[in-house]
């Protein structure tokens, strides 16, 4: 077990400095030219968004599952908060290997459509965000609650609206923590309510981030209900606020209403809850 601890540990370093050393091209020139800073930060209005998602996880076999996700994301507008315009279609999938009960490693693709809130000659409707990703989750079991540490890693290629646009590549580097807390049973079971704190710390590294490394930090306090061992559904309202790409003292703020539902399917075990048929019946 140590022997497999440290192999994990290495990886982690391995992939830290190669994605770190990017760094060096930011670095300011021997003399550098005199910047006028803020006096203040500036806080931009909070946004309302609404975001739909669903999980699954499939076993594949032993240690191998696949899991994929879907979210439908919408923004406000003028007329209408949360549900005013399209945002986003978010398309997540990976490999995801669990050696050990109490922790799981993932590595996948992602695919992000975001619509534009601009409109004009100039701009693209619509704009492709490809991403590679690998996430480490370590699990907490008490007897009556878990806690969970999630580092997850994102590659992404990111381009703006504007017509001709090209891609620029930057690293996020993502820390969640979350606990599920049982309300009305003794633990985590079918017909369980629960509450969880969810935070989220979400840096990012590139080329293109000079004053804003601090991407967003995510306050999503949850209430769940455990339907059956297969399904799970959830929601609540999560509060955001990080430095923006146009500079690193002007901070965004968003509410987003979350509804999501996670499910589980052994595919192993498939056939099995299939009735069979006869043809010849």
């Amino acid at each position: 077990m140590k022997i497999f601890y440290n192999l994990i540990f290495r990886v982690l370093v391995v992939i830290f400095f190669i994605s770190f050393g990017n760094i060096q091209a930011q670095i300011l020139p021997e003399t550098p030219t005199e910047i006028d800073s803020p006096e203040v930060s500036v806080l931009n209005e909070p946004q309302t968004l609404l975001w739909l998602g669903n999980y699954g996880t499939f076993r594949l076999s032993e240690k191998f599952y696949w899991h994929a996700e879907f979210h439908f994301r919408r923004r406000e507008n003028s007329q209408q908060l949360f549900y005013g315009d399209m945002a986003q279609i978010y398309n997540r999938h990976g490999l995801k290997y669990i050696p050990v009960k109490n922790f799981s490693a993932t590595l996948g693709g992602v695919l992000r459509i975001d619509w534009a809130d601009k409109d004009g000659d100039n701009f693209e409707d619509i704009v492709y965000e490809p991403r590679i990703w690998h996430e480490y989750i370590w699990t907490m079991p008490f007897e009556r609650f878990r806690i969970y540490h999630r580092l997850r890693i994102e590659h992404r290629w990111k381009r703006g609206f504007e017509k001709g646009a090209s891609y620029n590549f930057r690293n996020r580097w993502r820390y969640k923590f979350l606990m599920k807390i049982p309300l009305n049973k003794p633990k985590l079971q079918p017909g369980a309510f629960y509450f969880s704190p969810d935070v989220e710390l979400i840096m990012q590294s590139g080329k293109p981030v000079v004053d804003n490394p601090f991407e967003d930090i995510r306050l999503f306090p949850t209430f769940a209900y455990i339907a059956s061992p297969r399904v799970t559904y959830s929601a609540g309202l999560m509060y955001t606020t990080g430095q923006t790409s146009d500079s690193g003292f002007i901070y965004r703020q968003r509410w987003v209403m979350r509804f999501n539902v996670y499910f589980n399917i052994d595919l192993r075990k498939f056939d099995d809850r299939i009735p069979r048929t006869n043809i010849l019946d």
